[in-house]
C-alpha cells in the first residue's frame, strides 16, 4: 500500500492506523508513504510509524510521488490509498477476492451532513453522476468504460492496479494535478482498460480542515479553469455566455435584474435540493462556495498562481 502524502498532518494518523490494521497476512503486505515536499508536521508523523518513508525535501507532482512508490515497491500489486481516506479491515480480502486490475473504491461512505461544504458537494455529484453517485444506490459493481465515463465519479481514495499495468500508464502519462479526470481518462482511453468500481472496496473519505477546505475550493476553480477554458469548448461558451448574459439582463432590466437572478438562484437550489433541509444548507453554503470556485476561475484568467 502507498500513500503519496502533502501536508497531511491533519488526516495521516486516521490513514495509517486504518492501514495498519488491515486484516491480511503482515508478511504479504508493504506500507510506504511518499512524503511529497511537505511543510507541516507530515514528515515526523510518518516516521512516527514502523513503516518505509520516502522523503522528498521538493514537492513534485501526484503522479510522480505515486512513481516513486510504484518502484520502491516490492510486490507486483499496487494498492495507491488517499491520505485522506481511512481503509477498511477487508480491504485487501475483497479485493483479492474481485481478482480484477484495474480497482477503485465504489462507496466512500461520506457523511453528507458533516458539514455545509459536505452538503453542497454531495447534492452536486448526486446531480451531476445521476444515477451511479451514490454507487450503493445504484448496483455494487459498476464498470467504467468510454461510454459512461463522463456520467461516472472517479475518485482516487483507493486505487488498485497492477505494477505492469501502472507502469504502462507511467508510460503514457497522467497529470494528476489537473484533476482526478485525467488518471481514469489514460486508463479507459490510451490504455483501454476498464475499471472496476466495486462497493466492497468501502472506505471512509475524510475531508481536511475547513481553511484547507476554503482553500482547495479556490484551486479546484482555478485547476477547472486550466483544463476547460484554455480554448473554444461547450465549457467556455457556457463560461462566457453567462456572464454576457447577466450583464445584459442587468443593462437591459435594471429594476428587475436582482429578482429575476434571485429567482434563478433559488429554482437551481431547489433543483439539487432532495430534502428542505438540504435547501437551507444550500441556501446558506452556495454562495460561498460558488464564490471561491468563481475566484479561482478569474485567477487562471488574469494569470494569477
Amino acid at each position: 500500500m502507498i500513500i503519496p502524502c502533502f501536508n497531511a498532518e491533519d488526516t495521516l494518523y486516521r490513514c495509517v492506523d486504518a492501514v495498519q490494521s488491515v486484516d491480511y497476512p503482515k508478511e504479504d503486505f508493504e506500507v510506504i508513504i511518499v512524503n511529497n515536499g511537505s511543510t507541516d508536521r507530515t514528515y515526523r508523523i510518518a516516521t512516527g510509524y514502523d513503516i518505509r518513508v520516502i522523503g522528498k525535501r521538493k514537492s513534485v507532482k501526484y503522479s510522480e510521488a505515486m512513481a516513486i512508490g510504484a518502484k520502491n515497491s516490492r510486490y507486483d500489486n499496487l494498492l495507491f490509498v488517499d491520505q485522506r481516506t481511512v481503509v477498511r479491515k477487508d480491504i485487501l480480502k475483497n479485493i483479492e477476492a474481485l481478482n480484477y486490475s484495474p480497482i477503485m473504491s465504489g462507496e466512500l461512505n461520506l457523511d453528507k451532513y458533516r458539514s455545509d461544504h459536505d452538503t453542497f458537494m454531495y447534492q452536486i455529484y448526486s446531480r451531476l453522476y445521476s444515477p451511479h453517485f451514490p454507487q450503493s444506490r445504484y448496483k455494487n459493481e459498476l464498470w467504467v468504460t468510454k461510454k459512461n465515463f463522463k456520467k461516472v465519479s472517479r475518485n482516487k481514495a483507493v486505487l488498485f492496479i497492477t505494477k505492469n499495468l501502472f507502469n504502462k500508464l507511467a508510460e503514457v502519462g497522467f497529470d494528476l494535478d489537473g484533476g482526478n479526470s485525467d488518471l481514469f481518462r489514460r486508463i479507459v482511453y490510451d490504455l483501454n482498460c476498464r475499471i472496476l468500481s466495486h462497493t466492497d472496496v468501502n472506505v471512509q473519505y475524510i475531508g481536511d480542515l475547513k481553511v484547507k477546505t476554503n482553500r482547495e475550493i479556490v484551486e479546484n476553480g482555478y485547476k477547472w479553469a486550466k483544463r476547460h477554458l484554455k480554448k473554444f469548448n461547450i465549457f467556455s461558451f457556457l463560461y462566457y455566455s453567462l456572464h454576457i448574459s447577466l450583464i445584459i439582463v442587468i443593462a437591459a432590466y435594471l429594476n428587475y435584474a436582482l429578482p429575476v437572478i434571485i429567482l434563478i438562484y433559488l429554482l437551481f437550489l431547489a433543483y439539487l435540493s432532495d430534502s428542505r433541509k438540504d435547501f437551507w444548507i444550500m441556501f446558506r453554503s452556495a454562495p460561498g462556495e460558488i464564490i471561491r470556485f468563481y475566484i479561482g476561475t478569474i485567477n487562471f484568467l488574469t494569470g494569477r498562481s
